[in-house]
């Protein structure tokens, strides 16, 4: 049975999860403070690189199922379930921001009125105990404009999102599980409802469980990943190949092969800040994250060990051209948030190198988050759009991100050059056909 639903915030997820609620046949209201994103969604131009996302979208404004608005009003009045998908970024002492989220529930107080009933439904990943407050700030706010019993007029709900960039489409419409939380088991299943043709392993719990397995989660894979690129780094001094090690370990089924490939880091919207969340809460209730902690450190020091591969060839950088491929922080995204080649390009600038830089589809965000070194570096610098353009003249060539078509290449385009695959994508013995200067990583 089709729903009313709300979308605050048109990003990754909000974009996303509303494009394919209306698939399924729920009207859908987008909403965001942007206007000019709103005009563009209107047409069905998708503002994000996501792969099948256009197609979604588009099959589900020729249907009618979903629209566009920067009303609040409008949105507000036409929907029963109001979900919040907005930004809950790091703060300096590794707590999240809720300031868009404090916002959108201001704004949608002020279009509550005494005889409504809205569902409202955190999708955004927010700390643990942040639902209960939720309830009493959101209630507070309705007693203040005169609402009489204002805690009958809504509900908080928690609906974690486990959304892949670049396999975001796929993973809401074949969940491995949705979580829901609420206080009132009642207003959960309403909202569990929403998923039902999808028929995915449901999770009904309380607020502050549904809250922690989003951070549990992402914070385990976090973890699995630094464990691995520390084993990578141990292989490399015993002579051992962290890829068949990841293999051998990977077949036990208790631990799985995902999520165990060693590299340079990662990166994200989503790692990193909900790591630095889980520490921050954590220490707020008087525990010693001691884990977490290293699963940050790890990633941090991992980020630059492609240019301390790269050292042992070339001490000095100074008058060296490095070309780098990749630069989103993961394959089939433009998304540039704490991306390993962020500080690795930073690293190589600042010891004197040219760097010749390629991503298949991140080069605008990248030139945004490289603005200041544009202005510093002006011709040490250079984005270009083929990655073998990157290697004309390049004296050596790092690949930080595992794009598919980085997969099979010109190996001859190599030849003599320093080779740092820091993703260990090719063979080594094939690479070594055309240079001895390569290096993997946790490979002997």
């Amino acid at each position: 049975m089709s729903k009313r639903i709300a979308v605050i915030g048109t990003g990754y997820v909000g974009l996303v999860s509303g494009a394919c609620f209306a698939y399924l046949g729920h009207k859908v209201i987008g909403l965001d403070i942007d206007p000019y994103k709103i005009e563009r969604l209107k047409k069905g131009e998708v503002p994000i690189y996501e792969p099948g996302l256009d197609k979604i979208l588009r099959q589900a404004i020729d249907n009618g199922n979903i629209e566009f608005t920067t009303d609040y009003a409008y949105a507000v009045k036409n929907s029963d379930f109001i979900f919040i998908a907005v930004g809950t970024p790091s703060r300096e002492d590794g707590s999240a921001d809720l300031s868009y989220v404090e916002s959108a529930y201001r704004s949608i107080v002020e279009q509550i009125e005494q005889d409504d009933f809205k569902i409202i439904v955190n999708k955004s990943t927010v700390p643990v105990g942040t639902g209960r407050w939720a309830k009493k700030f959101i209630a507070d706010l309705l007693r203040e404009k005169g609402i009489e019993e204002p805690e009958k007029r809504f509900e908080v709900v928690s609906n974690p999102e486990f959304l892949r960039e670049g396999k975001a489409v796929e993973d809401f419409m074949k969940p491995d599980r949705v979580v829901v939380g609420a206080d009132n088991r009642d207003y959960a299943g309403m909202v569990a409802s929403l998923y039902e043709k999808l028929q995915p392993a449901m999770i009904i719990t309380d607020l502050p469980t549904a809250e922690m397995i989003k951070y549990a989660s992402n914070s385990f894979l976090a973890t699995k990943i630094s464990f691995i690129n520390e084993i990578a780094n141990i292989c490399e001094r015993a002579g051992a190949d962290v890829t068949v090690v990841a293999r051998g370990m990977g077949l036990d089924h208790r631990i799985s092969p995902h999520f165990l490939n060693a590299g340079c880091g990662f990166g994200g919207s989503c790692f990193p800040k909900d790591v630095k969340a889980l520490v921050y809460t954590a220490k707020q209730l008087d525990v010693e994250p001691e884990l977490l902690e290293a699963t940050l450190d790890v990633n941090e020091r991992q980020k630059l060990i492609p240019v301390e591969k790269l050292k042992k060839y070339y001490p000095s950088l100074s008058a060296l051209t490095v070309a780098v491929w990749g630069l989103a922080f993961k394959p089939d995204t433009d998304d540039m948030r704490e991306a390993p080649s962020i500080p690795i390009i930073r690293k190589i600038l600042s010891e004197g190198a040219t760097v010749k830089a390629y991503d298949p589809v991140a080069i605008e965000n990248a030139k945004k988050v490289f603005k200041e070194e544009l202005q510093k570096y002006p011709e040490k610098l250079i984005f270009v759009e083929d990655k073998y353009e990157a290697l004309d003249d390049a004296d050596a060539l790092l690949l930080v991100t595992e794009w598919l078509e980085f997969k099979d290449v010109d190996f001859e385009r190599f030849r003599n050059k320093v080779i740092i695959d820091g993703r260990n994508l090719w063979e080594p013995s094939i690479v070594r056909r055309y240079t001895e200067k390569y290096e993997g990583v946790g490979k002997p």
